[in-house]
């Protein structure tokens, strides 16, 4: 197949993505061209200003704005960055939000068209990824012989889409030929919308997470005193997050290391976290140095609230802590009945607490059976998956 994704996710970042990651793996057997994430003027002024590691000369095409990249497969993958557009979704107005998007659409069409023209790409299988406002813009216009929305969020919910997402998914799903979605909690919500939804679960990239690393080459833990159990966190530190159970952790729980590995949404959130003298926060990391990370933690966490959009997300994370053999706690967020017997599930915080102290108290078994298990959800396994869904 020849394939367009029109993604939401930027292509370059200091962390993993399951549309790059699918992407990736069906470029080995597909010729792929993946739109990157439409960067606002704001972002531009941002990567001119040095705040942003987005390509200002690619936006503007001083550039070149196709790009062909060699993966670590051997694969190679079209890259194509979209001019400026204007921003649009902190707009209350729905009519004028859609005016704004008919116009930077003028923009994408323009750039879409021009790169599938370049590579000869005669009727591909348009995938959209959680990008339903820009898919309405582009549906029908690509000479496409299937378009498939590719869903890993409620994006009614969604913090940054809730004024207009819910709208435009709903009226884009009327367009599609098929949804993919990455939880169970999305596969029922997204199948009262649309007669073809199926469910393609996130993955993890197994030989990168269960690779040994020495000891002497592991990340340097900031305070971390000579045998300190470390608990951690790896991901976007933000609002999923249940910061009174967490605190409650680390007042319990003194003589433990807590680390966060990953992006912080807010300075409000880093310093509530910060106040506590048993926490370190080590910022976003590059893909390549997780494992290194993940492997220095006793204990990893997955603390988030139970709430509309927590339900329908499937972790990325818990198959990355599983790959390196480690125990790993949970809140009942979301559906999580496939990792009923791998990992601990704590109803309420108490239970939360016990389990995780019962872990660190636990004698390290290697993880066998933990690694085992993450090995059965590659992202080679989930884009096969994917495949079939684009091919109908």
């Amino acid at each position: 197949m020849d394939i367009i994704c029109h993604a939401f996710p930027a292509w370059e970042g200091n962390y993993l993505k399951s549309t790059v990651e699918l992407m990736k793996c069906l470029a080995a057997r597909h010729r792929v061209l993946y739109v990157d994430y439409a960067y606002t003027w704001t972002d531009f002024f941002k990567s001119l200003w040095g705040k942003s590691p987005a390509s200002w000369q690619r936006m503007l095409g001083w550039a070149p704005r196709l790009r062909r990249v060699t993966l670590e497969n051997g694969a190679a993958i079209q890259v194509l960055t979209l001019p400026p557009v204007l921003p649009s979704n902190f707009l209350h107005s729905p009519r004028l939000h859609d005016a704004i998007n008919r116009f930077n659409g003028l923009f994408i069409r323009y750039s879409v068209r021009r790169a599938q023209s370049q590579l000869a790409i005669q009727q591909p299988v348009v995938v959209n990824a959680f990008n339903p406002g820009f898919g309405l813009l582009l549906a029908g216009r690509l000479r496409e012989s299937r378009l498939v929305y590719y869903c890993y969020d409620e994006i009614g919910a969604a913090t940054w889409a809730g004024r207009h997402g819910a709208r435009l998914e709903r009226e884009f799903l009327q367009k599609c030929d098929g949804v993919a979605v990455s939880s169970s909690g999305l596969l029922r919500s997204k199948s009262a919308l649309h007669d073809r939804v199926s469910l393609v679960k996130n993955g993890v990239d197994f030989e990168l997470f269960q690779r040994e690393i020495p000891v002497d080459d592991l990340p340097i833990v900031p305070d971390l005193l000579v045998g300190q159990p470390v608990v951690g966190y790896l991901g976007s530190v933000d609002d999923r997050l249940d910061f009174e159970l967490l605190e409650r952790l680390f007042v319990t729980f003194p003589q433990y290391r807590f680390l966060f590995v990953g992006r912080v949404q807010s300075d409000a959130i880093r310093q509530r976290l910060t106040r506590h003298p048993n926490v370190s926060l080590v910022g976003a990391q590059a893909p390549a140095q997780l494992p290194g990370w993940v492997q220095r933690m006793d204990v990893c966490l997955i603390p988030f609230v139970k709430n509309k959009f927590t339900a329908g997300i499937y972790p990325l994370k818990v198959n990355e802590y599983l790959s390196c053999g480690k125990p790993v706690v949970s809140t009942p967020f979301s559906d999580l009945s496939d990792f009923q017997d791998i990992i601990s599930v704590a109803d309420d915080a108490d239970a939360f607490l016990t389990a995780v102290a019962a872990a660190v108290e636990a004698p390290a078994d290697g993880g066998v059976l933990r690694r085992t298990f993450a090995a059965k959800n590659s992202w080679l396994a989930r884009a096969a998956v994917l495949e079939e869904v684009l091919s109908g």
